[in-house]
């Protein structure tokens, strides 16, 4: 049996108020077709250093940039995929991720996934092509690029510079099946650390988690005498 397009996993991207990406904005962006290319860029800065005596410059690492993802989509309002009728709804919506928020000045910090792919960051950049328009002038189709920027915490920048500290938070992406007790025996070797974990994390059903959610592992310090 063939799937659907309403079965198929849809990109989907949530849009959060702070950098720890707890307190949701409200806002999920759902695309009717999923990504046409999907593009990652990953770079590292090198500072040349010429020693005395040689001909040769030596490349000294100067740091990571952040990740960045392109996303190219097509949403169509002709009716030969989903319901006919004008893409302008969908297209604000996708456009308020980039809003500047008067709380935290600043816009919000969005979650993008589709299956295995995940990623967390800021929208900067939307380019719209219209293609097509009703008579009223209302807007069928369009073409859509999508630049996404990685946003990290300072705990999790901390983290990744030392992955094995202790004393830092890191994270978890939750993968098909993973219960909470689970990933809190794997992690922390007790799967009674699941309370701390479920309060890091603001969860209140500890067995809902869904694939693709991204936890907040509490450190060595935070869990210390938490027991079921």
């Amino acid at each position: 049996m063939s799937l659907t397009t309403s079965q198929l996993t849809k990109l989907t991207i949530d849009a959060y108020t702070d950098l720890e990406f707890r307190t949701s904005a409200g806002v999920t962006w759902t695309a009717l077709l999923n990504p046409t290319e999907l593009s990652f860029s990953r770079k590292n800065t090198y500072q040349q250093t010429q020693s005395a005596g040689t001909s040769t410059p030596q490349q000294s690492f100067g740091g990571g940039e952040p990740d960045q993802v392109s996303l190219d989509l097509l949403l169509d309002g002709t009716g030969v995929v989903g319901e006919p009728g004008s893409i302008g709804p969908s297209l604000d919506v996708l456009l308020s991720l980039t809003s500047f928020q008067g709380e935290t000045h600043q816009p919000y910090y969005v979650h993008a996934h589709w299956g295995r792919f995940s990623f967390r960051g800021i929208l900067v950049q939307v380019d719209v092509t219209y293609k097509l328009f009703d008579r009223t002038g209302e807007p069928l189709r369009a073409t859509v690029k999508l630049q996404l920027k990685e946003a990290l915490s300072p705990e999790e920048v901390q983290a990744e510079d030392r992955p094995a500290s202790p004393d830092l938070y890191q994270t978890w992406l939750v993968k098909e099946g993973e219960t909470l007790d689970a990933i809190a025996a794997r992690v922390y070797g007790d799967p009674a650390y699941w309370r701390p974990l479920a309060h890091a994390n603001a969860l209140v059903n500890p067995r809902g988690l869904r694939t693709g959610q991204l936890l907040i592992l509490p450190p060595l310090a935070a869990r210390e005498g938490v027991r079921r």
